[in-house]
């Protein structure tokens, strides 16, 4: 069966030079295929269905060659059904060794992975009923069998009815009403207390070791993934120099990977990153931001080629609105929406970039700008009017006493005053504290900044909340639900602690509403309270950007497209293919 989510996304966290999350997922910042770049920024929007990947057929591709990336944190926990693992950097690491039992195209088309999944269907409709059949003779490297055990691991560990486990997400799996073993051991049939419209995202596999306990589950993988099962292997983790090297797994069922090894680098400055690429030590660099894109720009067209894509990946600003904190009062957290010009904020990153030109702020939560069903639902609160912010404080009961840089917001004689949390080494983040500290000045409120290690941003400071402003980007998926645990009111990746009882029952009616226009309406609705809870700023949607070696093929800008490790190499008679 093939289910196709073109117009809906999940998320992971990425670190924007920042920070990034995924499925969804956090990422801290790094800040139908078309042809690479010469480095040019004007032009249209890209389509949603369009990538840029040189993609070639396995013919064209010679064995061997060695692949060298970069990313800019080094994994917390390699575990990344965990909290503190389902991160970017973490993900794309893991997605070389660890099974993803579907996959999805440019286009959002939804397909079972012929390397782990005979087929993910449903059986039923009413009751809704899923079935998952895994290809035979697949272990685990530590000898075990991937079979309907380790599918039922996952739906135990992550249903939420475990709260020693720290899991990223129990969303859609708290809708399961029981999962049995259907005619055969690599058959699991889960049955849903109710419909659910994103069940296929559901399906997934997990080692018993890790699922044992939860002293397993939350600090075993902490060092190194224990177990894998993927088309290469740990082959050497250093954590003193942050370099995880994987090579081919002799024990791999699939088509064998064309690649010798693949070498991950931490480079925590973007600038030291531009200059390993540019001195030819990186065969790839993703460049989100002038610091690494002005020095390689140069490069484009000379040994290396740009290619971009616009797909599921945005960057935002999240505010803590936890009890006890400076923005814990919604009133505060509107007023920050009208005092934030978020097209000087982009100008303040992006200037430079190759972005088509006037590229306008994002203005969905929850859709890219160039989805089926994207709208506007900011009203006011998308629009920068520091007048407007500064009554919003007054109506609340602020008082506001100065001027110019003087000015203090304050209630009961407290003032308002807030910390902005950011990874070390960040460009996204340095370019753009000023500026929101300007602004935030200009209606009262006082801004600290705290620079921590990039490796800590999540694990000690956005997951336990010890912070009232972040900015770091959320990496989509095809899977809108994926991203429910960011909106609810106690979903584990509500960072903001911001929510209500009505959004709540408007996210689990999208969840489970499987007619495509009604869930676009229930998702823009959806989008409209989040406005008014004021609890992350969108920012802009951030499109992939890589600069890498010409004769790198099936990678690159990927758009809404996942990566597919046995079809990454180099063209045959490549000068990368010779050692």
């Amino acid at each position: 069966m093939r289910v196709t989510r073109r117009s809906i996304l999940g998320a992971t966290a990425l670190t924007v030079s920042m920070t990034a999350l995924a499925a969804c997922s956090q990422d801290p910042g790094t800040g139908g295929s078309g042809g690479a770049s010469d480095g040019g920024g004007e032009g249209e929007q890209i389509a949603s269905d369009q990538n840029d990947i040189n993609p070639k057929e396995r013919e064209e591709i010679g064995e061997g060659g060695v692949l060298r990336l970069a990313n800019n944190a080094f994994p917390a926990n390699w575990n990344t059904f965990h909290s503190d693992g389902n991160e970017r950097n973490t993900i794309d690491m893991m997605d070389t060794m660890y099974p993803v039992l579907y996959q999805y195209s440019a286009a959002g088309e939804v397909t079972p992975n012929p390397h782990y999944a005979k087929r993910i269907e449903l059986a039923s409709e009413d009751p809704q009923v899923m079935e998952i059949e895994l290809n035979e003779g697949m272990t685990w490297s530590d000898g075990t069998p991937i079979d309907f055990k380790s599918i039922e691991n996952v739906f135990k560990v992550r249903d939420g009815s475990q709260e020693e486990y720290a899991i990223a997400s129990s969303e859609g799996y708290n809708k399961v009403e029981k999962i049995e073993q259907g005619d055969s051991d690599l058959i699991a049939v889960v049955t849903f207390k109710e419909k659910y419209a994103d069940w296929i995202g559901l399906a997934a596999v997990m080692p018993d070791s890790l699922a044992e306990s939860a002293e397993a589950f939350n600090t075993g993988w902490q060092a190194e993934p224990l177990v894998t099962a993927g088309p290469f292997k740990v082959g050497k983790i250093d954590a003193a120099n942050k370099t995880v090297l994987v090579e081919p797994d002799e024990n791999w069922w699939g088509d064998k990977p064309f690649l010798e090894q693949v070498l991950f680098t931490t480079i925590e400055d973007p600038a030291a990153t531009a200059t390993s690429f540019q001195n030819g030590q990186l065969d790839v660099i993703e460049t989100t931001v002038p610091a690494t894109y002005s020095v390689v720009e140069p490069l484009i067209g000379n040994g290396a080629v740009l290619r971009q894509a616009a797909g599921p990946n945005w960057t935002h600003i999240t505010l803590n609105g936890a009890e006890g904190r400076p923005l814990a009062d919604q009133a505060v957290r509107q007023a920050m929406f009208r005092a934030i010009n978020r097209e000087d904020v982009f100008l303040s990153v992006n200037s430079t970039m190759p972005y088509p030109e006037n590229t306008e702020p994002l203005n969905n939560h929850l859709l890219m700008t160039n989805q089926e069903g994207y709208q506007e639902n900011s009203g006011d609160l998308g629009s920068y009017d520091p007048e407007a912010a500064k009554k919003l404080l007054e109506d609340a009961g602020y008082t506001l006493e100065g001027e110019g840089e003087s000015l203090v917001a304050s209630k009961d004689g407290t003032p308002i005053e807030i910390t902005y949390v950011y990874n070390d080494g960040s460009k996204t983040n340095e370019a753009v504290v000023p500026v929101v500290q300007e602004q935030l000045k200009a209606v009262g409120i006082t801004m600290k900044v705290q620079k921590v290690p990039p490796t800590d941003l999540f694990s000690k400071y956005v997951i336990p909340g010890e912070f009232d402003l972040a900015l770091f980007g959320w990496v989509g998926n095809p899977f809108l639900s994926s991203g429910d645990s960011i909106w609810k009111s106690e979903g584990e990746q509500n960072f903001g602690k911001i929510g209500d009882p009505d959004t709540d029952e408007l996210i689990d009616q999208a969840a489970v509403e499987t007619d495509h226009a009604a869930r676009l309406e229930l998702i823009n609705q959806i989008d409209a309270n989040l406005w008014e809870l004021a609890g992350t700023i969108p920012l802009w949607q951030s499109y992939d950007f890589f600069v890498q070696n010409e004769d790198l093929a099936n990678y690159g800008a990927w758009g809404f497209q996942s990566k597919d490790w046995t079809k990454i190499g180099y063209v045959t008679g490549s000068a990368k293919l010779e050692g």
